[in-house]
């Protein structure tokens, strides 16, 4: 029966249940997020070869001892990359006991891994004792050279030998090696395969600089070919065009084709909205896609004609914003002797809102719409009436023409 105190609600066991509950839980989080093993290990080594007498000669032999246990093994035998964190510990131990880490803090450098190689000659099994003998080699400008040894206690095989090249940043080894020991150290002979191995090194950094010039130059490349050209402009003209050629054809030319676009980070300017340059660019993939899915472009390349922009107006209702989704409605509302005139409209998706709509003069040269149209449906096809409001923009146009034809002398020439 547990014991309630006076005024509370809890028991002192159910606090220290709850107690346990979240040291349960929070060190079952910490040890699935972290390798948390690897970091107390690595304290442990730095903390015990702290307290183990030093070791004066710096390529001086050390032996750690070591056990393949139950977290080491994959198919019952020790996984090669446990081999590896093997090595770090021994390694830490190393040059805690030698001073060279000693040195590398009263320089101000750092030590990394540049580089390892490995070579398993027997598995080490389950439960299966070890040692892990540690050894500077050699070193250069750059890095030391350390071999490591896994012999087995069993027999005293080596079983598996690795070579790591640690580099050092921000000074050199023989800056450190003076620091340690007073004076100049001759750098001990390098062994063959040692010197092997240092040239494979040196070969791979070869081949990655090169990849990396290669890299650059490719990078630099379209740095200037997109700083000189509007590559999407092209890609996306090209691409609307192969899309809609695959889609299924348009019969009916007057019939009104949709495209969905949404507003993106590169088509707003200041004030967070579509830019209203914008609105034309993606008017022109609309009309790409439309005069390929109804035919029109292929009729008027049959005929020998072309056909370029003319004439544009577009009114702006209501902004599109960052994000915002919307149609666009592309249709040929009327045709004269020399242009198509095609009307434009964004829809937002959000509320059916017409934001924007644009008309466009489509000029044919080296033709004439109605010979287009003719090719393509095969019989004549009507005009449908002209709208009063694309009347009065055909007047402006008219009228502009006219003026700056007044302007230039040529009032009296042809249109």
């Amino acid at each position: 029966m547990s014991l309630v105190y006076p005024g509370l609600n809890f028991t002192p066991l159910n606090c220290r249940e709850d107690t346990l509950l979240w040291i349960v839980g929070v060190l079952l989080l910490l040890f699935c997020s972290l390798d948390v093993w690897y970091y107390l290990r690595a304290a442990f080594v730095l903390v015990r070869a702290w307290f183990l007498s030093p070791v004066f000669d710096i390529t001086a032999e050390q032996t750690a001892s070591g056990r393949v246990v139950l977290h080491d093994v994959d198919l019952c035998h020790m996984n090669n990359a446990r081999y590896l964190r093997e090595c770090d510990f021994a390694r830490f131990s190393l040059y805690m006991r030698n001073g060279v880490f000693k040195g590398v803090r009263a320089l101000g450098a750092t030590m990394v891994v540049g580089a390892t190689t490995i070579r398993y000659r027997r598995p080490l099994c389950v439960g299966e004792a070890f040692e892990l003998r540690s050894r500077i080699v050699t070193w250069d400008e750059k890095s030391f050279y350390v071999e490591q040894r896994f012999v087995s206690c069993k027999d005293g095989m080596v079983s598996a030998v690795m070579f790591c090249k640690q580099n050092v940043l921000r000074s050199s080894p023989d800056k450190i090696l003076q620091h340690l020991c007073k004076r100049k150290v001759e750098v001990p002979e390098f062994p063959e395969d040692l010197q092997h191995w240092i040239n494979f090194i040196s070969a791979s950094s070869k081949a990655l600089r090169g990849g990396k010039i290669m890299l650059l130059w490719i990078l630099s490349g379209s740095l200037v070919l997109f700083g000189s050209f509007d590559v999407w402009y092209f890609l996306r003209g090209s691409w609307m065009v192969i899309k809609s050629w695959f889609q299924g054809p348009v019969r009916d030319v007057l019939a009104e084709q949709v495209i969905n676009g949404r507003v993106l980070l590169h088509d707003l300017d200041f004030m967070c909205h579509m830019n209203n340059a914008r609105y034309l660019r993606e008017c022109d993939f609309a009309r790409y896609a439309h005069c390929t899915r109804n035919g029109l472009f292929l009729a008027a390349r049959a005929l020998n004609a072309t056909m370029v922009i003319g004439a544009t107006t577009i009114r702006y209702r209501r902004s599109l914003a960052f994000g915002e989704a919307f149609e666009l409605r592309t249709r040929i509302v009327a045709w004269d002797e020399k242009s198509f005139y095609m009307e434009q409209r964004f829809v937002s998706k959000t509320d059916g809102f017409i934001s924007a709509v644009m008309l466009c003069r489509q000029n044919v040269i080296r033709g004439n719409p109605q010979k287009i149209l003719d090719h393509l449906c095969k019989r004549k096809v009507d005009c449908p009436e002209i709208s009063e409001d694309l009347q009065h923009w055909i007047r402006f146009i008219s009228a502009s023409s006219q003026a700056l034809r007044a302007e230039s002398g040529l009032e009296d020439k042809t249109k």
